[in-house]
């Protein structure tokens, strides 16, 4: 059995819906801390679990996963932080080593006996018993309850919640000597905080994209937790999917964002029915199936209603003038594609169009829905032909988008125009022109593939979606290049994808949100919406975020998916 075994600034520290009650509505997520053995957890006022005087030579971990956490000198008893429960850790430490309890800003501390209360005045209370080796964290809303969680945690059975912690790396993970399994289990042990309990409108498990800082349901994320959990277990990939229906409209509109209390006006990538069908193709499950599919039909309905600027079967994102944010609506927040804010007919909109398109196809095939499936596939072939009629300039053998007041093409070199491989629109001699790209260092044949940007555009840079490597592209292209029969370059892509990745996390213990694609700056170091700030803190500035959801699920299906 393998367990990830790498302390990382930044790592997430929570308590999953895998293991019991877990409400975003009233989460108590940690952070690792970077300058000592400490979580810091972010409630309301944020409040720190750090073991201090630790002291000596040769301290390994046995374990750092996101809720147990295992270390020890040699010849000394191991140390263990426990997530016990939603609001409770439990340990042990040995030698000089103690416990300690920090909360930030002013607060009342009193002492009940070997229990330390932290009072923020704000409704909040924070309780560390210790005695002997043995400690309780606990956090609560009154001093009854936090005074008695506490107390349960100091009653529990240390071994014992050990050893569910271990039991699901036991079933999932890969064996030690398996190539990457220590990296495989990293992308387990974050998968697990991504998870919440049913609640409000959300009547299972549902997910988000890294639980800090966000804290709400995003579509395509939603997707790409799906794809991942599939290989931890095909029911809870289903209801990542069924999670998104819950806040569809009545007229199929599917907003990109929503949580307990509100629903986001724009909607995000139609990608639910490729993922919808991945799940499938695990569980079997028919019920399943014939859910995603209705939903899916009014959803696609719903978006050809209203994101078409012509009778064409081409498409178009919704745009706002924030400088930071035009797009939010494609997912690529400020991709230099959106720098004009004129209205374009979007290469990547209608790709993902075209492949949900005919994945409907095949829904409706394998439901024995003849007449749609015919109805589904003449509207692919029209997306295909209008999008190829359009956006493909056969002078630059390249993909653009299309500037619609201009009557132009919007010449940026994106990752995007890549996708008419995922979607399977583009011809034999365009896949040619698409692969010569890929393979050009001058553009996005880079050490770390593929840029959003390429590298010898004047847009190229180090911010979010202006240059750095994004994993779910990746993804997608990897499968468009094997579908098309490019293999060997689907697999290069795939290699690359994980030995950096792994490189990246081996140097600091965390998955990161997006990477250099020259494989020189430190994910830490990029820009994100602003220049990184030290030491970090999401409170200051969101940094390129750690942990970070999708990068974990889909490396996780790489791996297991890897030939």
């Amino acid at each position: 059995m393998m367990v990830p075994k790498k302390w990382g600034q930044g790592a997430l520290f929570a308590f999953s819906a895998l293991d019991g009650h877990s409400y975003a509505s009233d989460d108590m997520t940690g952070m690792l801390c970077g300058d000592r053995i400490g979580i810091r957890f972010f409630t309301q006022v944020k409040r720190e679990l750090a073991i201090v005087n630790v002291r000596g030579k040769n301290l390994e971990y046995d374990a750092v996963t996101s809720d147990y956490i295992r270390f020890a000198f040699p010849e000394q008893p191991a140390v263990r932080i426990i997530y016990a429960k939603a609001h409770l850790v439990i340990g042990n430490v040995s030698g000089v080593m103690e416990p300690a309890m920090f909360t930030e800003g002013r607060h009342k501390t009193e002492t009940v006996g070997n229990v330390e209360i932290h009072d923020t005045m704000d409704g909040d209370f924070t309780a560390l018993a210790w005695f002997g080796d043995r400690f309780a964290f606990a956090f609560a809303h009154t001093r009854e309850d936090v005074l008695k969680l506490a107390e349960e945690g100091m009653q529990m059975d240390l071994d014992a919640e050990e050893a569910k912690k271990l039991s699901f790396f036991e079933k999932h993970g890969l064996a030690e000597d398996a190539p990457h399994a220590d990296l495989y289990a990293k992308t387990l042990s974050c998968m697990k905080t991504q998870l919440y309990s049913p609640e409000a409108q959300f009547d299972t498990i549902w997910s988000t994209p890294d639980r800090l800082p966000h804290k709400s349901l995003w579509l395509w994320d939603s997707v790409y937790h799906a794809i991942g959990h599939r290989n931890i277990d095909g029911k809870l990939a289903e209801d990542l999917i069924h999670a998104i229906w819950i806040n569809q409209y009545e007229n199929g509109f599917v907003p990109h964002m929503a949580n307990l209390n509100v629903r986001s006006a724009i909607t995000q990538p139609t990608i639910i029915g490729w993922g919808a069908w991945k799940v499938y193709q695990t569980t079997g499950n028919r019920e399943f199936l014939k859910e995603c599919y209705e939903n899916n039909a009014r959803f696609l309905k719903w978006c050809r209603d209203n994101r078409r600027s012509s009778e064409k079967e081409v498409y178009t994102w919704q745009t706002t003038d924030d400088v930071l944010c035009r797009c939010d609506e494609c997912g690529m927040d400020n991709s230099p594609r959106f720098d004009t804010h004129d209205p374009l007919v979007a290469i990547d909109f209608c790709c993902f169009m075209a492949n949900d398109v005919r994945h409907m196809k095949l829904m409706a095939d394998e439901l024995g829905l003849a007449e749609d499936a015919a109805f589904y596939q003449n509207w692919y072939e029209q997306i295909a032909k209008d999008t190829n009629d359009l956006l493909w300039y056969e002078e630059e053998g390249f993909y653009f988008d299309w500037n619609i007041p201009k009557g132009e093409m919007h010449k940026v070199w994106s990752v995007a125009s890549f996708l008419p491989l995922f979607a399977g629109i583009c011809n034999d001699h365009q896949a040619v022109k698409l692969v010569e790209q890929l393979r050009n260092p001058e553009t996005f044949g880079t050490e770390f593939p593929i840029p959003t940007i390429a590298r010898n555009d004047a847009t190229f840079g180090s911010d979010l979606w202006r240059g750095p490597v994004w994993i779910n592209y990746n993804y997608m292209i990897a499968e468009g290049l094997s579908n098309c029969g490019y293999k060997a370059d689907a697999k290069f892509i795939v290699d690359k994808t994980i030995f950096h990745m792994n490189r990246w996390y081996q140097a600091t213990g965390v998955i990161n949100e997006f990477y250099d694609s020259a494989n020189l700056v430190p994910p830490a170091h990029h820009n994100r919406k602003g220049l990184p700030f030290e030491p970090y803190n999401i409170d200051v500035r969101m940094q390129t975020i750690r942990d970070y959801g999708w990068s974990n699920t889909l490396l996780c299906d790489m791996l297991a998916h890897r030939a």
